[in-house]
């Protein structure tokens, strides 16, 4: 079986993935390191400083990544795999660890949006066909884990982690009394 595990930066993907491949004894890719070892990278993003992947050649060349295999990061959803995982955070959370890494503010913001705009689900579900999210914003990697190990044996409903469950719509529609405004910074 392959396994992509992929989210908004901060999600917990890294943490999640590596103890899930020490119990399932799974060979675990990170897909910046991959990419960087199949020549994918087209360019540099030096505003965001990051690279730039060919999501195309991405997705051609994961077909021939072998089984017992775990894809981590976050463009891990357009690699070929048998199982889709998206972790979640709530953006509150997320803003608090993306800050702890001392990323700029904008960069912060536009991780943020897109959480909140469920951007990466949305891509992975145009994508693949198996894609399951799961909320972190409370769980260590363990926890999520096991929901991941549950959620591969049935023992956990897949209906909870079926995709559009988690919604973080408050943090997009702004409230007359709700002063958090995502989108604040951006406003004249």
């Amino acid at each position: 079986m392959k396994i992509t595990i992929s989210g908004t930066p901060g999600t917990g993907k890294t943490q999640t993935s590596k103890t899930l491949a020490k119990k399932l004894n799974y060979r675990l890719i990170n897909i910046n390191n991959y990419a960087k070892d199949k020549n994918l990278i087209i360019g540099k993003d030096t505003y965001r400083k990051a690279q730039i992947i060919d999501e195309k050649k991405l997705k051609k060349e994961s077909k021939n990544i072998q089984d017992n295999t775990i894809i981590e990061g976050h463009l891990a959803h357009y690699c070929k795999s048998d199982l889709t995982i998206i972790l979640r955070t709530n953006p509150d959370t997320l803003r608090s660890r993306l800050k702890k890494r001392q990323w700029p503010k904008k960069k912060i913001e536009e991780n943020i949006e897109s959480e909140a705009l469920d951007i990466i689900l949305q891509e992975a579900v145009a994508n693949n066909k198996n894609v399951f999210e799961i909320d972190t914003t409370k769980s260590t990697p363990q926890q999520t884990k096991a929901t991941i190990i549950n959620i591969i044996k049935n023992k956990e409903s897949k209906k909870q982690h079926t995709p559009g469950e988690i919604n973080w719509e408050k943090y997009i529609i702004p409230k007359k009394k709700h002063q958090h405004n995502l989108f604040k910074t951006n406003q004249r």
